[in-house]
């Protein structure tokens, strides 16, 4: 079983854990019985799937539960429920939705039913052109109000849809993190320009409103943390600066539960990799048109009690077979499990050897999954190293590679220790390509791309254990 990680988050498997425990603990139980003169409009939603069509525990999630449970919430609410997503649905995605760059999760989605998503940091992982490749196999739209083409100073997608339901109006506007250009290579972080959240939800409320709109949810791959009733991080931050009108906002990108109200506002987030759903109720007043109640429940996908869906659960077995010859190939062994910190160590060590470099450097943010003891499946390798970022050879002063190891001692090095550096001396330097963009790797040095991360840690494991030598 594999426990992957959100990159500065804390280990998946115990946050997954925690809140779980706490999935609907102070959530409203969503009101069945609307007031007369009003209509209660449904929403599901999820974020951060990641790909993940396979359950990323033994008895929870996976596309076709997911499918299930969403099916059995809308239930006799069916035309009055709206499915949305936060993004993040794919990218850094197991090899099952990987290998096919990710079109199995988009016909997973579109089995789904999603009604409206929005464009988190990791559609862009492979650049604009991809991003858009898969948007247009979607059967629903994607919101990006917030990412604007540099050129044309102009969203890449439309800012916000209109949706009826019982005949009441819903607006949905679809932002992105600012955060966004910290996660991608730097040839597809220039493409765009991401905006302040609250301006650009501020600037098209009042467009919603001119069309009668006035139940306004905001779909926003940002997210934060919450212990008990209190809340903190970026989505919160925004929603104190959102227009009052705003009453939803269903958030994304830091894999956590959120179930609460800042300023009027209900925030909600159901963790990721599809372990969990929200539901919210939205009580909208005919006359007015204003919702005036909303509760949210967040609910996990457990398989007890339901049968999978039978759509998704022939996509997603016609994928893994397709994949198997591959993704079963053994590639190494551990004798015991591999925890993150051990997984970092065993990455920049492997990238060090691949590249034939004096030193190696490694953000460990770049490491999506531990590693558990018994053979270890090239699928295996390539959950942890999900980015298949490319890795380069450059040669630094010993200057610069010791003010690496001074400024920034959130990344990994493999090499000597900073005693045994000259400051004059040249030294070859291992780093992918998301350190590039930092100094002093952008450097104007000689440079060489050798292989990727991925390629790196498959020939380490082959090359330690040619025998079935364990990996301690």
């Amino acid at each position: 079983m594999r426990r992957h990680l959100l990159p500065g988050a804390a280990a998946f498997a115990a946050a997954l854990l925690v809140a779980l425990l706490g999935l609907n603990a102070g959530a409203n139980t969503p009101d069945s019985k609307p007031r007369a003169g009003t209509v209660q409009i449904q929403l599901l939603g999820v974020n951060d799937f990641h790909g993940h069509l396979e359950p990323p525990q033994p008895d929870l999630g996976g596309a076709a539960w997911l499918g299930a449970w969403l099916n059995r919430a809308a239930g006799s609410q069916d035309d009055r429920t709206i499915r949305v997503h936060a993004g993040d649905m794919v990218g850094a995605s197991p090899l099952i939705s990987s290998h096919w760059h990710d079109l199995p999760t988009i016909q997973a989605t579109n089995l789904m039913g999603f009604d409206v998503g929005t464009l988190g940091n990791h559609e862009f992982d492979e650049g604009g052109a991809e991003m858009m490749r898969l948007v247009r196999q979607a059967r629903y739209p994607y919101l990006a109000a917030n990412t604007v083409d540099r050129e044309t100073g102009k969203p890449i997608l439309p800012p916000y849809l209109v949706l009826e339901r019982a005949g009441v109006k819903i607006g949905f506007i679809g932002v992105t993190t600012t955060d966004t250009p910290f996660f991608l290579l730097s040839q597809w972080a220039r493409q765009y320009r991401w905006e302040d959240i609250s301006d650009t939800v501020n600037e098209y409320v009042p467009a919603l409103q001119r069309q009668g709109v006035q139940a306004i949810v905001v779909l926003a791959h940002a997210g934060a943390f919450q212990d008990g009733d209190d809340a903190a991080g970026q989505i919160v931050d925004e929603a104190r600066q959102m227009d009052p009108a705003v009453d939803v906002i269903v958030a994304g990108h830091t894999h956590s539960r959120l179930d609460a109200e800042v300023d009027g506002k209900l925030i909600v987030q159901s963790l990721s990799y599809g372990v969990a759903f929200e539901r919210v109720q939205m009580t909208i007043d005919r006359a007015s048109d204003d919702v005036v109640a909303k509760s949210a429940v967040v609910l996990p996908t457990r398989h007890a009690g339901i049968e999978p869906d039978p759509d998704l659960s022939r996509l997603v077995d016609s994928y893994k077979r397709r994949v198997a010859p591959l993704a079963n190939r053994v590639v190494g062994y551990a004798q015991h499990d591999l925890d993150k910190e051990a997984v970092d160590r065993l990455a920049v060590k492997a990238q060090r050897a691949f590249t034939g470099a004096d030193v190696a450097f490694e953000d460990s943010g770049n490491t999506r999954s531990d590693i558990d003891a018994g053979p270890i499946t090239y699928s295996d390798a390539f959950e942890v190293q999900a980015y298949e970022h490319p890795l380069w050879r450059l040669h630094l002063q010993g200057s610069d590679v010791l003010g690496v190891m001074r400024d920034q001692p959130n990344l990994l090095v493999d090499g000597p220790p900073g005693d045994q550096i000259g400051p004059d001396a040249v030294y070859t330097v291992a780093a992918n390509g998301i350190l590039l963009k930092r100094a002093p790797f952008d450097l104007p040095v000689e440079r060489e791309k050798v292989g990727t991360d991925l390629e790196a840690l498959v020939a380490y494991l082959r090359r330690s254990n040619p025998g079935g030598t364990a990996l301690r």
